[in-house]
């Protein structure tokens, strides 16, 4: 009895065994497609959160600077204010440095441009002539239009062709910042001496330090020291009886060399940038004057023991 009780139960545990079987495995899917899935699930997650403005990937693309860069193709490097103004240039066919209206030739419509600023930078051609935002009612414009500073973009400084942007450095803006800048106490004494040595009523005055930067000037892998300062007139505060910029060769302050100094007592100075513009290996000097009506730019060239204008200070100063 106990046997043939057994074998009819037999059929009916395979059959329940097999139907559970089924229940807890439907719908289940391969491997291949489980992972198939997730690359799918995985690739509209990736979408949705990379956005193509600020993603690595258009942080790891440089700007293409690639090109000749002088000495081997002439150059022009441009401070912008609505326009690009020609402050200082190399003629390769007359290797020559100059500024102003003889580096337009150099710059002809159509030709690459580079344009950088503190945050951006970015690739443009050469337009027709235009007025600067500080040369109005000039008749025939010695500054350049770019359809870029045309829609309002702004921008410190541009190099054409291109290529030559690689030769400029700029300077940061933390080096005239007043909570940022450095400097030594021995540096500041050498400028105070050096400011003494050109006006002598600036002894008993205080000495204010409005720019201190480093950068290797000559390509001796030694950085010079660059200065900006100013004495305040005791009698007249919104006038200066001193204001210039000094280089200390190697950092050396010893050997002070005066870049600039002010004419009119109301102007004050500050590095902008330096660029090699005929590839000697030597940087020219951008340097920016402000007064409270406006200002003006102009490069200067270090020739031996003292640095020479490469041309008029720009914006009518």
């Amino acid at each position: 009895m106990l046997r043939a009780r057994s074998s009819r139960l037999l059929p009916l545990v395979t059959l329940l065994s097999t139907t559970l079987a089924l229940a807890c495995g439907k719908g289940e899917e391969k491997p291949a497609e489980k992972a198939e899935e997730a690359k799918t699930d995985e690739a509209k997650t990736d979408e949705v959160k990379r956005d193509p403005d600020t993603s690595l990937d258009k942080v790891a693309t440089a700007t293409d600077l690639s090109g000749p860069v002088p000495p081997e193709t002439s150059m022009v490097f441009f401070t912008i204010d609505g326009a690009l103004i020609p402050v200082g240039c190399f003629n390769k066919d007359k290797n020559k440095l100059g500024a102003g209206k003889e580096c337009l030739a150099l710059a002809p419509e159509g030709a690459s441009v580079y344009l950088k600023s503190a945050y951006s930078d970015q690739l443009d051609t050469i337009g027709a002539p235009k007025n600067a935002l500080c040369e109005p009612g000039v008749e025939k414009p010695t500054s350049l239009s770019t359809p870029a500073t045309d829609s309002g973009a702004a921008f410190d400084w541009a190099a054409s062709p291109k290529s030559a942007g690689r030769g400029v450095v700029s300077i940061p803006a933390e080096s005239w910042d007043d909570a940022l800048i450095k400097f030594s106490d021995d540096e500041k004494k050498a400028v105070k001496e050096a400011i003494a040595k050109i006006n002598g009523a600036t002894a008993d005055q205080e000495t204010n330090m409005h720019q201190a930067a480093s950068l290797d000037l000559d390509g001796d892998g030694k950085d010079e020291r660059v200065f900006s300062a100013y004495v305040v007139n005791p009698r007249d505060t919104a006038r200066y009886l001193f204001s210039g910029v000094f280089v200390a060769p190697g950092g050396d302050v010893s050997g002070l060399l005066l870049v600039e100094k002010t004419k009119t007592n109301s102007e004050i100075f500050k590095l902008r940038a330096a660029a090699d513009l005929n590839g000697d290996g030597r940087r020219e000097l951008w340097i920016n004057a402000a007064f409270d009506e406006g200002g003006g730019d102009r490069m200067y060239q270090w020739k031996g023991s003292a640095f020479e204008p490469l041309g008029k200070w720009t914006c009518g100063m």
